[in-house]
């Protein structure tokens, strides 16, 4: 807290945060100096500093049930692990390619009213399904899930809108994007990943990551780009 003349007062403190309460320091200033001292015009000035330790992750809100609520408007029952999905066949044919393989072609499951999908993540599934329906949309915490089911399903209207979030707004860094971008085949990520490497550093980043993914023309790209530093240092000389 600032006060007259740049005087100034400083407290920190350690808390665990369970409930909505408030959290603060008992002894932090006494009410008369703070008044004396700290009250300009009626005003306080305050810089308050939060370092996040640690956070556990809680459950976000659901934004369209996809239970048995469903059940009267749904022809088909998805399960992934224990979770039962009411969708309906045309919709999500429509978005996909495997869906309409697999509801409409000659599979036994095309029969069934029950089947089970392996591979995937319920609540990532959950954020599949909201996406597609136009409930909700991609964020940082839900992008490489939706990515994983709209790649494994042949999804492209939710693989565009997830290669768009990591183009234009994701806060990962290059390695990490450039990792997506490989294992699911996003070109358009792919270069804005290449052209954000401005260094030999920065090529180091992306060799030590070992990608498993890493293909043959995004190595050449790299080699060219080592080659383009080393022939801009020579010229410095």
């Amino acid at each position: 807290m600032v006060g007259r003349n740049n005087k100034s007062v400083i407290k920190t403190d350690e808390g665990i945060f369970k409930l909505r309460k408030g959290h603060g320091v008992a002894d932090f200033l006494k009410l008369e100096d703070m008044k004396n001292d700290y009250l300009i015009d009626d005003k306080l000035t305050c810089e308050v500093k939060v370092e996040i330790l640690k956070m556990d992750l809680f459950k976000k809100e659901t934004m369209r049930r996809f239970d048995e609520s469903q059940k009267d408007v749904s022809d088909v029952v998805l399960v992934v692990q224990d979770t039962k999905f009411y969708v309906q066949k045309m919709y999500l044919a429509l978005q996909s390619s495997y869906f309409k393989t697999l509801f409409f072609g000659k599979f036994a499951e095309s029969q069934k009213s029950e089947i089970k999908l392996n591979g995937i993540d319920p609540d990532d599934f959950q954020n599949f399904l909201e996406l597609i329906h136009g409930d909700s949309f991609v964020c940082e915490d839900n992008v490489d899930g939706i990515l994983q089911v709209a790649d494994m399903y042949d999804v492209p209207t939710a693989i565009r809108k997830c290669e768009e979030f990591l183009i234009d707004y994701s806060e990962k860094d290059t390695v990490e994007r450039l990792q997506l971008a490989l294992r699911c085949n996003l070109e358009n990520l792919k270069n804005d990943c290449l052209s954000e490497i401005k260094s030999v550093p920065d090529i180091e980043a992306i060799m030590e990551a070992n990608l498993p993914e890493m293909n043959l023309s995004t190595s050449q790209a790299l080699l060219q780009k080592c080659i383009d530093f080393a022939n801009k240092g020579n010229n410095r000389k």
